[in-house]
């Protein structure tokens, strides 16, 4: 299927030619199926074989993860740890804690990986990550929740001609819908701004731009598109060119640390979290 010939089918499987061949036609056989069409030296796929690629995909990509899960067991499990968080931590947040970390514990090994919330879950449960960061994850079974603090939301905006800064907090009502910069979907920063456009009987603006992502969000702010609304933790990792307002009334989200539920932890993975909640304890410090 990826090499569209027989012959490129041997070269990546270290064969020959006729050796790929028999091997494909007695696929062939044992499927009851044709695979491929031949046309003018090259291989056509049925769409009964394009029908199995797909699953095929699946099923080694679980066969790779299996590897890793094989290399990790190699080393000692405690001195290892598999991190997730979200993009926007991923440039601040995380990167510090990891420091202080290695500091301490300079032997752990550790992967990291960003998705968004719901995706970072999923794998949590399916035992692809010790450990992830997010905002107010969605209760999942098998998958428990350590609170690390809250962050508050800011209007970040692109800095104002001349280097003059307005220091005053911004009222949520007053804001121009025109401008707004949104964050979509059901993501909980965006859920608890709608909650409180509610409480306030106001009616929820149309933004101007919408993206999923804050890190995006905030490269758009900063190029003058609009102002967002953002976590201070994206804000205080991408403010350079850019002015920081506090918002009245004041929105939080929380911060959480989530794991499989019953699982056994090493001593570096509850050190992690306490340098995380330490962490959000100073995110309001870098802004």
């Amino acid at each position: 299927m990826r090499s569209g010939s027989v012959s490129g089918a041997a070269n990546v499987l270290h064969l020959s030619q006729s050796a790929a061949s028999k091997a494909l036609v007695q696929a062939e056989h044992a499927l009851g199926l044709s695979l491929f069409k031949r046309a003018q030296g090259r291989l056509l796929p049925t769409k009964e074989a394009e029908r199995l690629f797909s699953e095929t995909t699946v099923l080694f990509a679980h066969a790779e993860s299996v590897k890793r899960v094989a290399r990790d067991l190699k080393r000692d499990p405690a001195e290892h740890l598999r991190i997730g968080c979200l993009p926007s931590l991923g440039l601040g947040l995380i990167p510090r804690a990891v420091a202080t970390l290695h500091a301490r514990h300079p032997t752990v090994s550790i992967d990291i990986a960003t998705a968004n919330g719901d995706e970072l879950a999923d794998q949590v449960v399916a035992q692809e990550l010790d450990l992830a960061v997010c905002f107010e994850p969605p209760p999942k079974q098998g998958m428990e929740a350590l609170f690390l603090g809250s962050v508050r939301t800011v209007h970040l905006s692109r800095a104002m001609p001349g280097g003059s800064l307005d220091t005053h907090p911004v009222q949520l009502e007053s804001l121009p819908a025109e401008d707004w910069i949104g964050i979509g979907g059901s993501d909980p920063l965006a859920e608890r701004i709608r909650d409180v456009y509610v409480s306030m009987q106001l009616p929820e603006p149309t933004p101007k731009v919408e993206t999923r992502t804050y890190f995006i969000a905030a490269a758009l702010a900063r190029e003058g598109v609009g102002y967002t609304l953002v976590d201070e933790m994206t804000a205080s990792v991408i403010s350079h060119g850019m002015t920081i307002r506090q918002l009245e009334p004041t929105i939080e989200v929380g911060a959480f640390a989530i794991h499989r539920a019953g699982a056994s932890h090493s001593a570096a993975f509850h050190n992690y979290v306490d340098m995380l909640r330490a962490q959000f304890a100073k995110g309001r410090e870098h802004i």
